[in-house]
């Protein structure tokens, strides 16, 4: 690319320099979103894994209570 004068290369090289500021805004905008995803996505995950632990609580107690009921019947059958 030629220039016709030092005024306009220098003009040319001052909107590269600030598109390439623009350009690395928008990166560092796009890696603090991905930050918050990721700490988003943990706490999720961390919601999640405490439902999960409930869920096989309460199966536990529903299998021990089926498991009384058998044996109860068990005895009352004998």
């Amino acid at each position: 690319m030629e220039f016709a004068s030092a005024e306009e290369f220098w003009a040319a090289l001052g909107r590269l320099y600030d598109s390439t500021l623009e350009l690395r805004g928008r990166i560092d905008g796009l890696n603090e979103a991905g930050v918050r995803l990721v700490q988003a996505t943990e706490a999720l995950r961390q919601v999640a894994e405490t439902h999960e632990r409930r869920l096989d609580r309460a199966e536990i107690t529903v299998e021990a209570i089926l498991e009384d009921l058998r044996r109860s019947r068990e005895k009352g059958t004998q």
